[in-house]
């Protein structure tokens, strides 16, 4: 029996056994839905908002010199937001996600990545129920719920991080961090489905329905996920021998604090931080105002309007898992052997180019079959951030992966309420094409610059710091697997 048992192995040895089953693919499909949920919580709000705010519109007839009032579809109730705090509200998310995605690497690291994205998923859809109970022409309660809502979802970017570093090969970190364009598949969902709902049954249905998709998550993420390969119920020895010898030893278990002082000063890391705060300037920016520039300006309906919202977001995800399969290609066949001009090659397609097209804007007339077009365009190439800020991190210091994207994250949410910031100041008196170019033309700036910076100073180098200290032998010893 046991010389039958080796003839099997050598015909199949570990790694061969670990690449025709992974139980890593499974891992991957729920690092994507749990991005895709991430993301519907901020998208489906946005929509959402437009038909909370919307009011009759007031009409001059020139020929007959009278005055109409156009009445909108009943959608629900309406409140009497103001611009101010429209932005308020829309930002509330993201001012709770910048606080929490600091310290979210290292809780993900102590107590697990499994636990921070589980808990968070399920006291969102707790939050989000509270919200729709206590919506009313008082702005307050709705911006304190959503900042809760932010602040919950802060955790989940980094804790997903930690799960990639230590479930995903080398070489396939490519594949793996393309599963974080999962959120532009919520994106695409969360449009959809709203443009779909609303005007069928109210704003409201898309807060229940966030609600059940959140719970239904959580249930598979229990049942499927764990922390390593080792304490996985559901993957095979072979596959976790053949997960840990890919690492060579890059990757260690055990609980020690981060070194910040040195992940502070690492230049490196800091042009990692500022391509991600430029990479999300340009994401946020579709995701917080989208809605109302399609609303305003190209005179979308609403069902419209989600289905259109949503193809920007599309490209993205279409071209994320291209780009990230050329580069794990490029990689593996060793036809591009230095990490480095990967990652800063394709900064041309995540920021230089999308940073060109929004630039476009000034050129074209106020057409809505361009508009669209540019902002498809623009998303698509952004896609390959799954190539660049989205793995870096992880040739950096894959110990520290969540350590570090909760950092990036930290700095990189901060659009999310600058944007709406600025845009209700340069939209203060008037929203027309003119001022709508400018705001492009601001996140066109924004791509370019911190594009080139890291083109110049990033690095694809695993940094001396990634080795955790530990305080003696019996804590690693007590950390390993079993």
């Amino acid at each position: 029996m046991s010389k039958f048992k080796s003839v099997i192995q050598e015909e199949n040895p570990p790694h061969l056994i670990a690449e025709k089953c992974p139980y890593r693919i499974f891992v991957a499909v729920m690092i994507f839905w749990a991005t895709a949920l991430n993301y519907a919580y901020r998208v489906y709000f946005q929509v959402s908002l437009v038909a909370m705010i919307q009011k009759n519109e007031t009409v001059h007839n020139e020929t007959s010199n009278t005055t109409e009032v156009v009445e909108l579809p009943n959608y629900g109730p309406r409140y009497m937001y103001n611009n101010w705090q429209e932005g308020l509200i829309v930002g509330a998310y993201f001012y709770g996600q910048t606080i929490t995605s600091l310290p979210g690497g290292p809780i993900a690291e102590y107590f697990g990545a499994w636990i921070s994205v589980f808990c968070s998923a399920l006291l969102n859809s707790g939050m989000t129920l509270i919200a729709l109970l206590v919506i009313s022409d008082n702005w307050v309660p709705l911006f304190v719920c959503r900042f809760f809502i932010g602040l919950i979802s802060g955790v989940q970017y980094p804790a997903l991080q930690c799960l990639i570093g230590r479930w995903a090969p080398p070489n396939e970190k490519g594949k793996f961090s393309a599963c974080l364009m999962g959120n532009v598949f919520g994106s695409v969902l969360a449009t959809t489905a709203s443009g779909f709902l609303i005007p069928r049954l109210g704003w409201q249905s898309t807060f229940y329905g966030i609600i059940l998709m959140s719970l239904c998550f959580s249930i598979f993420w229990f049942l499927l996920i764990a922390d390593y390969p080792s304490k996985s119920w559901w993957c095979s020895k072979e596959e976790v021998e053949f997960i840990m010898d890919s690492h060579h030893g890059s990757i260690e278990q055990g609980k020690v604090i981060p070194p910040f002082l040195k992940i502070f000063t690492s230049v490196p890391f800091i042009v990692l931080v500022i391509g991600q705060f430029g990479s999300l300037w340009g994401l946020n920016l579709i995701v917080t105002s989208m809605p109302k520039f399609m609303a305003e300006i190209l005179q979308f309906n609403m069902e419209k309007m989600g289905t259109l919202a949503a193809l920007p977001s599309l490209a993205r995800l279409i071209m994320g898992f291209i780009f990230g399969g050329i580069a794990d290609f490029l990689l593996k066949r060793e036809i591009v052997q230095n990490k480095a001009i990967v990652r800063k090659g394709f900064v041309v397609f995540s920021h230089l180019l999308p940073g060109i097209t929004l630039f476009c804007y000034t050129f074209i007339s106020a057409s809505a079959e361009l508009a669209v077009s540019f902002l498809v365009i623009m998303l698509g190439f952004n896609g390959a951030t799954v190539v660049t800020m989205l793995v870096n991190n992880q040739d950096l210091a894959p110990n520290f992966a969540g350590t570090l994207y909760g950092i990036m994250n930290c700095f990189g949410s901060m659009p999310g309420f600058i944007i709406p910031a600025i845009n209700a100041k340069i939209l203060e008196e008037k929203s027309d094409w003119s001022r709508w170019t400018t705001i492009f033309s601001i996140g066109g700036s924004v791509y370019i610059s911190t594009g080139l910076l890291f083109m110049l100073f990033g690095s694809a180098k695993l940094q001396p710091w990634n080795e955790k200290k530990f305080r003696d032998s019996q804590n690693i010893n007590s950390n390993a697997p079993s």
